[in-house]
């Protein structure tokens, strides 16, 4: 199962990230999905307080796989919540010059989720964090 490789690799990093796995098969490709994953745990581990947890989980409705990756961080401003997937968009700058990175990952896993007919959606609320939801076919 390709999410819980990633997992089990992303213990090594970090003991703040809390599983919550359903045995789910989907039609993935398995490179990607560990793109997207990767992706999304490290935001999740970056833009949050070292001491809050992040939780991961999958779950199956219907024909659908669905991956959540919440965080207890910062949050995303309302305002930028539909920018945050355009290529090189960065939230905050003077936030970018501390944490790194080029504004490309999302953007990225936007591509990659779409590219196996999936969908990616974010609910963010400032100073509670954020959720992204993977959705794949199964």
């Amino acid at each position: 199962m390709v999410v819980q490789e990633v997992l089990e690799m992303s213990q090594y990093v970090s003991d703040r990230i809390h599983a919550n796995l359903a045995p789910v098969e989907a039609i993935v490709d398995s490179n990607r999905l560990k793109q997207v994953l990767i992706n999304l745990m490290d935001n999740a581990l970056k833009y949050s307080e070292p001491d809050k947890p992040i939780h991961v989980s999958l779950t199956q409705m219907g024909d659908r796989a669905y991956i959540e990756v919440k965080d207890q961080g910062c949050g995303i401003p309302l305002a930028d919540l539909n920018k945050i997937f355009a290529p090189f968009y960065r939230v905050d700058e003077d936030r970018s010059r501390a944490t790194g990175g080029t504004g490309l990952g999302l953007s990225i896993v936007k591509t990659l989720v779409e590219g196996m007919n999936g969908t990616l959606k974010v609910q963010s609320k400032l100073g509670e964090g954020s959720l992204f939801t993977v959705s794949l076919p199964i």
